[in-house]
């Protein structure tokens, strides 16, 4: 039984619900955002003195103000007030830093194509900056309903930081675009998100890493109800071997997981789940 465990355990984010969610699954076009024949350019207009903070204390969330330019060679529009921080683990300490762009932490609701945040990641670990691109194109290729992602051109304050990989933000908005369903809880899991049983109960299953929850929950979270994600693992642990994989399917997307672990084996991806327990 502990094969299957680890056979069935989620991807980087998981969304816990019944079969019924998964009955279809969609696949937006690039877009303006996501253009893939050309690199956008994006600007980054910030307080200087903001900026030298946010260097000097990289492993801070807090958000501050700034204004977005993104441009093309069709378009160039400028949101005022977005919000600007880091991002990622340890990219926070490397040279080419990774940054996160918020729409609507300013003014709530707002979009900027549909969506609400951006990533724009330095890639500091690959020089080529190409293989996460390739990494998001094949589980696209394959159906596997992963993040848009393109190179752009990242300016700050006039200066020119690099080339990039701009990451569409998994969150409730891509899950809407996706399953046409976006009410269901959104986990992030994060090491050591192993998926071993802790109990029935679900508060057992919002225990800390650091300053973190392992599972942390990223929709609904003034109902902060873990009940859904603390079935399925108990499911996981201990349905007989005779009924596990039909009874496993109303509580798991098994196929598409299938795809995204052949994919992840394919591209020799050990930090998600399966090796990493990310």
């Amino acid at each position: 039984m502990k094969i299957s465990i680890k056979i069935l355990s989620l991807c980087l984010l998981m969304l816990v619900s019944y079969a019924s969610a998964y009955s279809q699954i969609e696949f937006p076009e690039d877009g303006p955002v996501f253009r893939d024949d050309m690199v956008p350019r994006v600007d980054i207009t910030i307080n200087p003195d903001t900026l030298n903070w946010i260097y000097e204390h990289v492993e801070s969330n807090q958000e501050f103000r700034a204004a977005f330019t993104f441009t093309t060679d069709t378009l160039m529009e400028t949101i005022e007030e977005v919000g600007f921080r880091l991002r990622g683990n340890t990219s926070r300490v490397s040279q080419k830093k990774s940054f996160k762009i918020s729409f609507n932490t300013f003014q709530p609701g707002r979009k900027f194509y549909g969506l609400e945040k951006l990533n724009l990641n330095g890639e500091h670990n690959d020089p080529s900056l190409i293989r996460s691109k390739v990494c998001w194109d094949l589980y696209r290729n394959f159906e596997v309903p992963g993040a848009r992602a393109n190179h752009v051109e990242v300016y700050i304050n006039g200066n020119f930081y690099g080339l990039y990989i701009q990451v569409e933000h998994i969150d409730e908005e891509f899950m809407e675009s996706r399953f046409d369903n976006k009410d269901g809880n959104l986990f992030k899991c994060l090491w050591p998100a192993d998926l071993d049983d802790r109990g029935t109960n679900p508060e057992d299953y919002k225990h800390m890493q650091g300053d973190r929850r392992v599972y942390d929950l990223s929709t609904n979270t003034l109902a902060d109800d873990y009940s859904d994600l603390a079935e399925f693992i108990t499911k996981l642990n201990h349905l007989p071997d005779n009924d596990f994989a039909c009874e496993m399917e109303t509580y798991f997307n098994v196929l598409d997981y299938l795809r995204v672990m052949a994919l992840d084996v394919f591209t020799g991806n050990w930090d998600g789940p399966i090796y990493n327990k990310n």
